[in-house]
């Protein structure tokens, strides 16, 4: 690296080491670690969401309500064939900024220009509100502008969950988003991440950032806790067939071609669930439908409500499949996903790759087992000599974790009192 800003796919090879994640606190607590007297009162947040019907927008919004701000959301939504319905978010008012489509930025842009002139329409709002929160760079943008247009000095809080791969991109385009990137990142109060790799990796070494920043983790949210733990069974027979279920938004081709060859070569002593919205852009239905096709130990299950299915959907899993190779060596390397957290709480023990974030933090906190390339190799010779006692012992260990490993209470109030 030539300097704290070089350009290109050569200094993503030269990040520096990833840190170990942190250990999480070992107490769920109503007031976590902000009273009920330093909870702010009459104050307003207006978030700038990519996708309305997104589980994270509610989970965010849901969060600042229950931190005692009040929250106008102003959203896009995205057309889904084959989704389930998402509640909405639970917000003091909702601003539809209208239709937008994933990844396709040249489509895009036109449809952003569109969002900042209805979210001129609440101009008054954004003057009244006293922190803009963000999710990623599209909405930082749309937020930014419509926000000054306005006349809002309100602060901007920047959330960043994934590192999109046009972001490391070493050509024109790339170069373009980053330096957009860096001059919001230099209009921002707050970056927020859900992962300490994202900083060590790419915000630090790639964009220069020395600014503050706020970790908030993929954690299912505590006020949300009761929509799940009445229905949750979390105990597991401990022998085969072993179940290994890969819940979520369905992205990666390559760990459906791993997941069939483990069913392939362990047979009846393996079921594999799949359930989740399908990323068509990466694994197309009729991928999906041949890799089901003769093979009755693998199975999908269809979308799923977040997080209302949770205790259904993990219902006698043994493993949660928590791999990811779509954008190997970078973000894929980096990231702590929900299905690690959503996983622990439900009662799944984390099947992970070594050598990434999830691996080690799976590892370091015995959430599971992180494995070496080749990965249906190894998952394979794991899951055939893995007896009912050794799946037991660990097993135990989860259940025996404190709720805040995998639940989070205040971890959206300790980041708004740092705006207060």
């Amino acid at each position: 690296m030539t300097g704290p800003r070089a350009e290109g796919l050569d200094r993503v090879a030269a990040f520096a080491p990833a840190r170990a994640a942190p250990t999480p606190a070992f107490a769920v607590s109503a007031t976590a670690s902000v009273t009920a007297s330093e909870t702010p009162r009459g104050r307003r947040v207006a978030f700038f969401g990519h996708d309305r019907a997104e589980p994270t927008v509610r989970k965010r919004v849901d969060a600042i309500r229950d931190a005692g701000w009040s929250v106008i959301v102003y959203a896009f939504e995205r057309d889904r064939p084959g989704a389930v319905p998402a509640e909405a978010p639970v917000a003091d008012d909702i601003v539809p900024l209208g239709l937008t489509v994933d990844r396709n930025y040249a489509r895009r842009l036109p449809r952003l220009a569109v969002g900042i002139a209805r979210a001129l329409r609440r101009r008054r709002d954004l003057r009244a509100a006293d922190v803009i929160y963000v999710r990623n760079l599209d909405m930082a943008l749309v937020a930014w502008t419509a926000a000054r247009l306005a006349g809002s000095r309100a602060r901007l809080v920047y959330e960043v969950l994934d590192i999109q791969r046009l972001m490391v991109r070493p050509d024109a385009p790339g170069r373009i988003a980053r330096a957009v990137e860096r001059w919001i990142l230099g209009r921002s109060d707050l970056l927020v991440v859900s992962a300490p790799d994202f900083i060590d990796r790419y915000f630090r070494p790639v964009q220069g950032f020395a600014g503050a920043w706020h970790l908030l983790e993929n954690k299912v949210m505590g006020h949300r806790l009761g929509e799940v733990t009445t229905r949750l069974d979390r105990t597991r027979t401990a022998e085969p067939p072993w179940v290994i279920g890969w819940f979520g938004t369905l992205r990666c081709r390559r760990s459906l071609t791993i997941l069939a060859a483990i069913a392939d070569a362990l047979g009846d002593s393996v079921r594999i669930v799949l359930a989740g919205r399908l990323s068509e852009e990466d694994i197309a239905p009729r991928a999906l439908a041949d890799t089901l096709d003769g093979r009755p130990n693998m199975s999908f299950r269809g979308p799923y409500a977040n997080p209302r299915d949770l205790p259904e959907i993990y219902s006698g899993i043994h493993f949660s499949w928590a791999v990811d190779y779509l954008d190997d060596g970078l973000n894929s390397d980096w990231l702590l996903p929900n299905r690690l957290y959503e996983g622990g709480l439900c009662g799944a023990l984390t099947l992970a790759r070594a050598a990434t974030a999830t691996g080690r933090y799976a590892v370091s906190e015995r959430l599971g087992w992180a494995f070496p390339e080749p990965l249906a190799d190894s998952v394979t010779a794991f899951l055939r000599t893995l007896t009912p006692e050794a799946y037991a012992e660990r097993h135990a260990g989860l259940l025996g974790r404190d709720l805040s490993t995998f639940v989070d209470v205040g971890g959206m109030r300790d980041l708004l009192v740092r705006l207060d």
